[in-house]
């Protein structure tokens, strides 16, 4: 697999090392070609984690994603051990957060609010933002009342875990592009009313997973591309029975098998949910269209896949072409590191203040664009 720093054997050793250190258990499920891993203490569940893709790259993926979900929140994560009480003005006037509209918003509607903050190298952003699990139990002096109405806003996006701190950030950095290309697409198609859409006609490499999503799905699947002007390849795999997945990276080829991988994901796993997201939204007519995503709609034309850079495929090398994507588009990211210093892999929020995560959408919960959308949306507030 590209941008993985170890095979995928050598990973999913060292995950499940790092799981014995942690004193958790893991209990492993497969439906079809999808793990599922649950980490408890004792008889009590603390985080599950998803795995994409066939034999040990899909164990892997799965220990990691529930090893990054555990550790995310963890009361002895980094982000935990040192953290600083800020007023939300004095977060807003850092001049690496200016574009970041959630972070102002903040700041002029609860201008008095105390939040804790963690530093993501030297710029201090709110744990309320990076971790959802967060308003639980917040931090001694941080109260969540004055602000509950941002932790509509409150996202895991950004977090990710890898066996060294170059994937992680690699990872996390793919997913805010992702969430930015899906974010912008959403607004485009049903806030301002552009109904283009890119269909992109499968290479012949891809048509295997193409028809494994078909059968999970069970209904035909499209492959979308919302590339955004950052150029770094972002692809949807959305079925006509409601089956999604996206997926980013600098490789298109890596990209679309993403999307189409966590299509088979969703498709295959039991779902959860309590409730629709889309019922949720019944009350904002234009944010209801954008959870259900109809795509009928839309004006599509076919796309070619686009084409896969040189390169070694490392996540060092990946991490070096997507920095210069950003730099060339203006937009800056930040690493905070939430492994313990003696963990066995590496788990890192990345925030890129600027980028789009309108995509919270889709989960249900009315928001308006927080960065690079807003110029889509189409009757702005002060």
């Amino acid at each position: 697999m590209p941008f993985r720093s170890v095979p995928a054997e050598r990973a999913l050793a060292t995950a499940s090392a790092e799981i014995d250190r942690l004193g958790l258990v893991p209990h492993a499920e497969v439906f079809d070609t999808t793990m599922r891993v649950t980490l408890s203490r004792g008889s009590q569940p603390v985080a599950v984690g998803a795995g994409k893709g066939a034999g040990a790259q899909g164990a892997a993926s799965a220990h990691f994603e529930a090893l990054e979900r555990y550790l995310m929140s963890a009361r002895d994560n980094r982000r935990w051990a040192a953290f600083e009480v800020l007023a939300s003005s004095t977060v807003a006037e850092q001049p690496a957060l200016a574009a970041d509209r959630v972070v102002q918003r903040w700041a002029a509607e609860f201008p008095s609010a105390m939040a804790a903050c963690a530093s993501y190298g030297g710029v201090r952003y709110p744990t309320f933002l990076a971790d959802p699990r967060y308003y639980r139990w917040p931090a001694p002096g941080d109260d969540v009342r004055p602000y509950r109405s941002l932790l509509r806003y409150s996202s895991s996006l950004g977090t990710a875990a890898g066996s060294d701190l170059d994937e992680a950030v690699y990872h996390g950095l793919c997913e805010l592009i992702e969430h930015d290309g899906l974010g912008q697409a959403l607004l485009r198609w049903y806030v301002s009313g552009v109904p283009d859409v890119d269909v992109v006609d499968l290479p012949a490499g891809l048509r295997p997973l193409h028809e494994q999503a078909t059968r999970a799905a069970g209904s035909p699947v499209r492959l979308l591309d919302v590339t955004t002007d950052l150029d770094v390849p972002v692809y949807l795999a959305v079925s006509g029975a409601g089956g999604f997945g996206a997926g980013a990276s600098i490789w298109a080829t890596d990209a679309a098998e993403r999307a189409l991988g966590e299509l088979i994901q969703s498709c295959t796993l039991p779902s959860s949910a309590s409730s629709s997201a889309v019922e949720r939204l019944a009350g904002w007519p234009a944010l209801q269209r954008c959870a259900a995503m109809p795509l009928d709609g839309l004006r599509s034309r076919s796309v070619p896949l686009r084409a896969d850079p040189a390169g070694d495929g490392s996540p060092s090398w990946g991490l070096d072409q997507v920095r210069q994507a950003l730099a060339r588009r203006g937009v800056g990211f930040h690493v905070c590191e939430v492994a313990p210093v003696d963990s066995l892999i590496a788990v890192a929020t990345t925030i890129a203040p600027g980028l789009e995560r309108f995509s919270l959408v889709r989960h249900g919960v009315p928001v308006i664009p927080t960065g690079r959308g807003w110029h889509l949306w189409p009757a702005p507030v002060g």
